[in-house]
């Protein structure tokens, strides 16, 4: 009943640092996605006095850019055409500038994008450029907040873990101590008389891992019922379990060893 006791109290803290974690894993993913949906319908417009050379914009700097769409001058002809005459339009047709639409391969930070129109600034060519920076500003600033706040809130309940973990630990020590005293006078090392903690701990690990693989499984495979309706056509993620999996499993394990050693470390010090 002790033991088990032992393992509940160390599944407690680690499930609820991998529960942080894994709502972090999935709101970097959805963000990620999103990102990635957006920046399909981001482009920034230029206006040219001749027609540009593709070839030339593969890249802006070190920004790739994904394709460049000519925005076709009939298009906006069509919509004034009715209030002006035929040798107007001719001549409008013959004076009009060039549109194009650049859409880059990721959306742009911020710095990014001033970097972007100073770059085509430099070319003579270009007369205007529009990127549209208050929407792109207002949507880029809303992902960094998103994923600073939940990275935050991880390292938050993280460094909660392994301190709850660290006391828990020590109070098994205590617990322990005659029994552990007794073994290296026998000449035990310090590690094989703790192996009965080192197990506890290993124990409880391995427990918060299932348990959280087992909700990450079910969240990957019914992500759209958890999405408001709404959201659903806009927050679309596919998360790759094996990845995934792969992170909590180094984190439930590495917070525990980390803390077994450190406590261990600690506990060598000060006996001497």
């Amino acid at each position: 009943m002790k033991s088990l006791k032992r393992v509940i109290s160390f599944i407690i803290p680690l499930t609820t640092m991998l529960v942080t974690f894994m709502i972090y894993i999935i709101t970097s993913n959805v963000v990620s996605d999103y990102k990635q949906k957006i920046s399909n319908d981001y482009s920034i417009v230029i206006v040219a006095h001749t027609p540009i050379i593709k070839e030339d914009f593969n890249y802006i700097g070190d920004i790739q850019v994904k394709g460049i769409t000519t925005l076709k001058k009939d298009k906006i002809i069509n919509n004034i055409q009715s209030s002006l005459s035929k040798t107007s339009i001719d001549l409008l047709k013959k004076k009009l500038p060039y549109f194009y639409k650049i859409h880059l391969n990721s959306f742009p930070t911020t710095s990014e994008l001033d970097y972007i129109k100073n770059k085509l600034s430099q070319n003579k060519n270009i007369k205007k450029i529009e990127i549209f920076s208050k929407n792109h500003n207002q949507i880029y600033l809303l992902l960094v907040l998103i994923n600073n706040v939940t990275m935050i809130l991880f390292f938050a309940i993280l460094i909660f873990a392994i301190i709850v973990l660290s006391k828990q630990v020590t109070i098994w020590f205590y617990e322990q101590q005659e029994k552990i005293s007794i073994m290296q006078l026998h000449g035990a090392s310090i590690l094989y008389s703790a192996s009965e903690i080192l197990r506890h701990a290993i124990l409880g690990a391995l427990f918060s891992f299932v348990i959280i693989s087992a909700l990450l499984i079910f969240l990957s495979t019914n992500l759209a019922y958890v999405i408001p309706i709404e959201l659903r056509p806009i927050l679309v993620t596919k998360i790759v379990l094996e990845t995934e999996l792969i992170k909590l499993f180094a984190l439930s394990f590495g917070i525990s060893l980390f803390t077994i050693f450190g406590v261990l470390f600690r506990y060598k010090i000060r006996n001497a």
